[in-house]
């Protein structure tokens, strides 16, 4: 009978190893699942106080998490697009006040220490970098980075 357990558990662990192998070489490691993209667009926020991203361009696939200054002018040309990004990961973005307005930011984060950009405000054109999120009917961008092209949108 032990012998029966010893051989199973060996195949047990070949069999294992050989799955997990097998489902790493399946899997393209060098391109990421969720792509970093850079989009420009109008900042609208709604009345229940969602930012999104309006009036935007398609996402362009990006490599780097900043902006380079060629970048900011190329954006300041690009001409608004029509599609529409709800814009999640904001609170670093926004004024220094709203940042702390947040419950959760409030309980860990000193007023003298508070680090937001108040880069995000309504009716600006911007340049984003965010990981793009597809949901069945919309379109979501975490905010890794954020850039005022223009006081108004137009």
């Amino acid at each position: 009978m032990k012998g029966h357990r010893v051989f199973g558990v060996l195949a047990l662990l070949v069999c294992g190893s050989t799955g997990i192998l097998a489902q790493q070489r399946e899997t393209d490691l060098s391109k990421p699942k969720v792509p970093l993209v850079s989009v420009v667009g109008c900042a609208t926020r709604t009345a229940e106080g969602t930012w999104m991203l309006t009036k935007a361009t398609a996402g362009v696939e990006s490599k780097v998490l900043f902006m380079s200054a060629k970048e900011i002018e190329e954006a300041k040309k690009k001409a608004l697009g029509n599609n529409r990004y709800k814009l999640i990961g904001t609170l670093e973005f926004l004024t220094k006040e709203e940042l702390l307005k947040d419950a959760h930011r409030a309980d860990f984060t000193r007023p003298e220490v508070a680090n937001a950009t108040g880069q995000l405000q309504d009716g600006r054109k911007l340049i984003v970098k965010g990981l793009l999120i597809t949901a069945p009917n919309e379109k979501r961008l975490n905010l890794v980075s954020l850039q005022s092209l223009a006081d108004t949108c137009n």
